[in-house]
């Protein structure tokens, strides 16, 4: 896999993603607060796209940059990574009654650290475990490209009343799982039309295991 860091990449974009995570860390990632995950989702969304309008003017090669369609095999069967996680993401959005929910469990169920720690081992490309100079690397885009296509999928398939709730902070009131950790398993033969539906408008495969 051939990725590189990105030449002369701005400052200003730079010290506005570090701002955001010394800002917004998280000392305990399995106590995630309420309204951490929708800005966490609507920040980076907002931000790889400044990030990626400076770079296609510097003329780069746009395929460097483009979303994973899938997190890479040799990622998903490390120690770190959660497929249980995975699955719900992908094949049970609904399951989460916010965005703001959605958000909390990538974070609480730990596969967005995860996919930076080994991306950043697995690729030599150590910024990538350094939120101030991750940005720098044309993997962070295909990573945060990829969670961003997981919000749409949720965003798709909950429809105007779950951007609605989101926007407004509503919380559910059905069981979360608590940490994050008690993850629904859904029966993939039984998928929804509207997730069925989504997956297949953001280009996400199913996957058998």
């Amino acid at each position: 896999m051939m990725m590189s860091i990105i030449r002369n990449f701005p400052r200003a974009l730079l010290e506005e993603h570090r701002q955001w995570h010394h800002a917004n860390h998280q000392d305990n990632p399995a106590n995630i607060p309420a309204g951490y995950g929708l800005r966490f989702l609507e920040f980076h969304r907002q931000f790889i796209a400044r990030a990626l309008q400076w770079y296609n003017r510097q003329g780069y090669n746009p395929q460097l940059v483009a979303p994973w369609q899938s997190v890479p095999e040799e990622i998903r069967y490390t120690p770190c990574y959660n497929r249980a996680a995975e699955r719900r993401i992908l094949f049970n959005p609904q399951s989460f009654a916010t965005a703001d929910e959605l958000g909390r469990f990538i974070e609480s169920s730990n596969i967005h650290g995860c996919i930076h720690q080994e991306a950043a081992r697995l690729y030599n490309e150590r910024e990538l475990n350094d939120f101030d100079v991750a940005p720098v690397s044309t993997i962070f885009y295909n990573i945060h490209g990829m969670i961003d296509g997981w919000y749409r999928q949720w965003e798709s398939v909950m429809g105007q009343q779950g951007r609605g709730n989101a926007a407004a902070g509503v919380t559910s009131r059905r069981k979360s799982g608590g940490k994050g950790h008690n993850l629904a398993q859904p029966d993939r033969r039984n998928l929804s039309g509207k997730v069925k539906h989504a997956l297949a408008k953001n280009g996400i495969r199913r996957r058998s295991k």
